[in-house]
This record gives structure tokens, C-alpha cells and sequence, in this order.
């Protein structure tokens, strides 16, 4: 997942779709994962509107990660996404009334290219992205609910490092910054 999201940079970037079970940690991976790319790098995403993808200026997507938490919910936006995906650029001609009531005609040019990841438990609605994604299939076995709950108690009760973890996450970011 670090390595995809590492490949905004690149002229065409990966993108990965996370799929498990409800309430395995989908979206607590891709936060945790999240947290190594730089803040400007990055837009997290927890809904959209239909035409939200739009509405962005003309290169702010460009070389970002765009991080969707629940794939589930944003059916509506998938098309758009798609095509920031494949062609690096999406496009909608828009009637807008200016301040004398005159009605014109403008484009919405959006350019990418950008690296997406989100997260789902339903592969089979999202054939169109799958094919252009990384699917990553969570580990949902009782072993590793083990791991998770024993990591959970060992920093409960103070036995993680968390000042060593946070500053390997700067180390992440700094990494990735020109």
C-alpha cells in the first residue's frame, strides 16, 4: 500500500482498493498507511457529491493521493474517478448565470494524474475500478485479530513506543518531499 501511494509522483500512478469484511480495519490501514505521506500530498475523503471531482481547481488533484474511506457509498462519483484514473484528467461543460443574469457556458478542466485508494466490502460493483486497481484483500484470520489486539494492549498499557513510531513517520513524509 506505501509503494502505491508513494507512485503519485509517477506519470501514471497505482491505485489499490482495500477490500474485507465489515469492521476488520480496511479503513484503519489506509489511515495508518495515510499517515507516511505528507499532509500536502494527500486528500482524504469520507463522502462526495456527485460532482465533487469537478469542482476542484484545475491542478490541485495533480500528483495527489486521494484517499476515499468508504468506496460503498460514493457509487456516484465512480465514473469521474475512473477517468482521473485512466486519463489523468476529467472535463464538464457547465451553464452558469454571471452577476448581469447572462447565462454562459463554461469548461471545468480537472488534471491529474492522481493515485487512488479507498475501501470496500463489495468488489463485485466496482468491476470498472477493480481493473485499474491493486486489490488488496485483508488478512480477516483469527491469528492476526490476535496480533491487532495484543499491539492494542501492549500501547494501552504503555509498552510502545509511540515517540520512536511518530518520529519514523516523519522520517516517511520527509522522504517523499522535494
Amino acid at each position: 500500500m506505501y509503494i502505491v501511494y508513494t507512485y503519485r509522483k509517477a506519470a501514471t500512478p497505482l491505485h489499490i482498493i482495500c477490500l474485507a469484511s465489515s469492521g476488520t480495519g480496511k479503513t484503519h490501514l489506509q489511515e495508518k498507511v495515510g499517515e507516511l505521506i505528507p499532509e500536502e500530498d494527500k486528500i482524504e475523503i469520507t463522502t462526495l457529491s456527485e460532482n465533487a471531482f469537478y469542482y476542484f481547481g484545475q491542478r490541485e488533484l495533480k500528483h495527489k493521493l486521494i484517499l476515499i474511506e468508504d468506496l460503498d457509498g460514493a457509487e456516484n462519483v465512480l465514473y469521474p474517478l475512473r477517468e482521473l484514473m485512466s486519463k489523468r484528467r476529467i472535463s464538464k461543460t457547465i451553464a452558469i448565470k454571471n452577476k448581469t443574469g447572462e447565462t454562459k457556458t463554461i469548461h471545468l478542466i480537472v488534471e491529474g494524474p492522481v493515485a487512488v485508494s479507498g475501501c470496500t466490502t463489495r468488489e463485485s460493483i466496482y468491476e470498472d475500478n477493480a481493473n485499474r486497481s491493486f486489490l488488496l484483500y485483508l488478512d480477516e484470520s483469527k491469528d492476526q485479530d490476535n496480533a491487532v489486539m495484543d499491539y492494542q494492549r501492549k500501547l494501552r498499557a504503555g509498552k510502545i513506543d509511540t515517540a520512536a513510531e511518530n518520529s519514523i513517520k516523519e522520517l516517511f513524509k520527509n522522504c517523499q518531499r522535494y
